[in-house]
């Protein structure tokens, strides 16, 4: 996972979180908590995005036995844990994001890259996923081989996409909250530039979706013409990558967050948005190319509005919605201390081909 995100596919595991953070406002139940919480509004969404995407991008990037990737997981199963407990966030919505995080993956790498993933790679995925789910206190019982194992990664994320994809089609419909929430996450993106910039917006973020997600987040699909140009921009730069560009050297890898934090002890986010929540001011981060191009567009400049967006950087152990900054210390500390005790441990499929095995010879 850590070498097709530095190296390999940095753009389309990039692309691979917002695709798959975008549909989750497709399935009724999740639109309709992100309502009630207050994060399906303009002030608050772009935070919500943000601190959700740190926390995948830790969580991808640290090993599973790092202090880093325990506080990530952590920090996820408190801010889910009341909700979960209530019953507003259900057992299989959190499997679908979690599938979701899998099947964007391999979709956009396999449709968009200069090459397909291998079955080794497709199996890392698997294999990642799999510790996730568990780390997170995911029930994987919807999955048809829950009860005999898995064999391997590759069949573990097969099954998941299998039963994502069915998922999708069985819950997700049009709804109020829905509408709003791409409302909010993607037509905000163009409101300086007019009516016409935000169709076409709305076309391209649907050319990524299926029909199913496509219906029930009320996106129109792309024109013929917006098809065509996006078709003839992948495969020029398919071929640009395959035919022109050296692979990737270690020295130049893409770093999805910060290898070590600064001197206040925080981490800061390198990733350009329309609101730069906790970017360091820096020559780079206000007068790159790509910074200019987002402000041109309306996008906030690193270190304005004082500290309204944290330029001095986030904190794994507080990261999340204001009400919730300072809280769950101990609930944390108690999930940390469990994945510590579980020790450096093993392939999760390793133990599930004896239990297979058995399962079989019963049978």
């Amino acid at each position: 996972m850590t070498q097709l995100q530095s190296l390999e596919f940095p753009y389309a595991m990039n692309k691979a979180r917002s695709v798959a953070l975008l549909k989750a406002g497709g399935i009724p139940t999740m639109s309709k908590l992100f309502a009630v919480t207050g994060q399906n509004n303009t002030r608050n969404a772009g935070r919500r995005a943000v601190d959700t995407e740190i926390l995948l991008r830790e969580s991808q990037t640290q090993p599973r036995d790092s202090e880093r990737y325990m506080d990530a997981v952590a920090r996820m199963n408190y801010l889910h844990a009341r909700y979960r407990k209530a019953g507003k966030i259900l057992d299989m919505d959190l499997l679908h994001t979690l599938g979701d995080g899998a099947l964007e993956i391999l979709h956009v790498i396999d449709k968009e890259e200069w090459r397909k993933l291998s079955d080794a790679e497709k199996c890392a995925v698997g294999i990642f996923h799999r510790n996730l789910g568990e780390d997170m206190e995911i029930p994987f019982t919807p999955l048809k081989s829950s009860e005999s194992g898995w064999q391997d990664g590759l069949h573990f994320v097969t099954e998941l996409i299998e039963w994502t994809g069915g998922y999708e089609k069985e819950v997700s419909k049009p709804t109020t909250t829905g509408d709003q929430y791409v409302r909010v996450y993607v037509d905000s993106v163009t409101k300086k530039m007019g009516k016409g910039a935000t169709a076409f917006l709305r076309q391209i973020v649907g050319s990524d979706l299926d029909d199913t997600m496509r219906t029930s987040l009320c996106i129109e699909a792309p024109h013929p013409l917006v098809s065509a140009l996006l078709f003839t921009i992948r495969s020029i730069r398919k071929i640009l990558l395959r035919y022109f560009m050296l692979p990737r050297p270690e020295v130049l890898a893409y770093q999805s967050v910060a290898p070590t934090p600064n001197a206040e002890g925080l981490y800061n986010f390198s990733h350009s948005g329309f609101q730069p929540w906790y970017i360091q001011p820096g020559f780079w981060s206000i007068w790159s190319p790509g910074a200019l191009l987002l402000r041109m567009f309306g996008a906030r400049k690193p270190g304005s509005k004082a500290d309204r967006y944290k330029p001095t950087g986030y904190d794994l152990k507080t990261i999340g919605p204001p009400p919730q900054e300072g809280k769950g210390f101990e609930e944390m500390r108690a999930t940390a201390e469990f994945m510590k005790s579980r020790g450096a441990g093993e392939c999760p499929f390793s133990g599930m081909r004896q239990r297979k095995e058995s399962f079989v010879t019963k049978k």
